[in-house]
């Protein structure tokens, strides 16, 4: 089971206090599926064919009051294999982040969590033995302070917590500790100085060793009638501890970037850049951001994400861009990225236990497109494809896959769903390739 007590307390915590007084009801949707795959091992030349009963239960919640701001979004979801071929099993997602503000203007503690699904080995395919329960939860406070008229302090102090089921070498306690002085610039626009120390200990590893990450960066941001700005620059270092396999220290600039450009009211461009020293589980804290600027949306499914589970530090080259059209009958996206991760020496040596620490460059593209074909029903298409090189294995997976789906509201609450989707893996490592074929059908309740 790869849903755990503690995280359903996480789920209730945050779904409390978001939807607490004087915040906005809780959204939430209730939902029973009947998913057929008829690869769901995705073997090659052994494929298993299962019939999946799949109830959930997913929300999004948003606290907006003067003491209590934050907003949540999660799902939870139980499997039931009808044919025996997997175990039945639970799976949980959630993004959450509160903020308390415990002497207004002055003192506030913060809470995020992040809790997903990720792969136990990356180099296998994504299939339910191979899948497991990663957690990141920071907590701690930001003291506000006053420079000048126009200048703003902040010290913060975090506790963070990494966290899988299966693979111990994400498992990490940090401490993270920032500085940072914010210069208003006018009414749209700000320049900040921030200085970063995180120090980084593996629990249950012996094959990683402790290391601390350095950084000091300034930060301008700026606010246009229809484009938004925010740019990083300076460095960072990495210096490791009880380091018995003498890995050496790393440094590098850090260079981090991303636009949103609001065209027109139906269409924005997004891009997202960054070169700099990160990890698995900081890039997974980071990526359950959710406010303003990507909205709260109630989650449509479980995803597993294709994070590599080690703590272990890498250099990041990447590289995202959008565009995205929401017409009256139809919408389009478009997101194309790359991205590249060095793990230095640890790309050489393998950083964690079955040897999945890997360098590796990826590039791909995220398609999607719907059409209201009556003023009820609706369909649409979504396309994913990818070319994945692993650099010391000099192994490429190139993946696609292509869905197709339909659905229909018959109440104001109530709608169905069907689709189809079709998957294909073609590996240059041997019995790696495969492709499998999954259609779906379920009701939802929405409120």
């Amino acid at each position: 089971m790869l849903l755990r007590p503690r995280h359903v307390w996480t789920f209730g915590l945050l779904t409390t206090l978001c939807g607490s007084a004087g915040a906005a009801p809780v959204e939430y949707t209730l939902g029973i599926g009947v998913e057929h795959n008829d690869n769901l091992n995705l073997s090659e030349d052994d494929p298993v064919g299962d019939t999946i009963i799949e109830p959930t239960l997913a929300f999004a919640a948003n606290q907006g009051g003067s003491t209590f701001q934050g907003a949540a979004n999660g799902i939870v979801q139980y499997r039931d294999f009808t044919e025996g071929h997997f175990s039945n099993d639970w799976l949980g997602q959630l993004n959450g982040r509160l903020n308390w503000s415990a002497i207004p203007e002055r003192l506030d503690f913060g809470i995020e969590d992040y809790l997903g699904v990720q792969p136990i080995n990356n180099l296998q395919p994504d299939t339910p033995a191979n899948q497991q329960e990663t957690n990141v939860f920071a907590i701690g406070p930001t003291l506000n302070f006053r420079l000048g008229p126009t200048v703003r302090g902040h010290a913060e102090l975090r506790y963070i917590n990494s966290y899988a089921e299966e693979t111990a070498e994400f498992n990490t306690n940090r401490v993270s500790a920032a500085l940072r002085a914010i210069k208003d610039l006018g009414t749209s626009s700000t320049l900040a100085a921030n200085l970063v120390d995180e120090r980084v200990g593996f629990r249950d590893s012996d094959l990683n060793p402790d290391y601390s990450r350095y950084s000091a960066y300034g930060r301008y941001t700026r606010q246009w009638a229809k484009l938004d700005l925010t740019a990083d620059l300076g460095y960072s270092w990495l210096r490791y501890s009880n380091n018995a396999l003498g890995i050496g220290n790393r440094d590098a600039p850090l260079a981090r970037g991303n636009l949103n450009w609001h065209v027109s009211e139906r269409s924005t461009i997004t891009l997202d850049v960054a070169h700099q020293l990160s990890d698995a589980a900081s890039n997974l804290l980071i990526g359950s951001a959710i406010g303003a600027e990507t909205g709260n949306p109630i989650p449509a499914q479980i995803a597993t994400g294709s994070a590599t589970t080690t703590s272990a530090a890498f250099l990041e080259n990447r590289v995202d861009f959008g565009y995205a059209y929401h017409g009256t009958r139809g919408s389009f996206a478009i997101a194309p990225y790359y991205r590249k991760l060095d793990y230095g020496a640890f790309g050489d040596i393998g950083a964690i236990g079955n040897g999945t620490a890997l360098n590796q460059s990826a590039r791909g593209a995220n398609l999607t497109a719907s059409w209201l074909l009556r003023p009820l029903l609706s369909a649409g298409i979504a396309a994913t494809g990818e070319n994945l090189r692993y650099d010391q294995l000099e192994r490429t997976d190139k993946t696609w896959s292509l869905q197709a789906f339909i659905t229909r509201q018959f109440t104001r609450h109530w709608r169905w769903r069907v689709d189809f989707t079709h998957y294909e893996r073609d590996s240059t490592a041997a019995g790696q390739s495969a492709d499998q074929n999954i259609v779906f059908f379920g009701f939802t309740y929405t409120r």
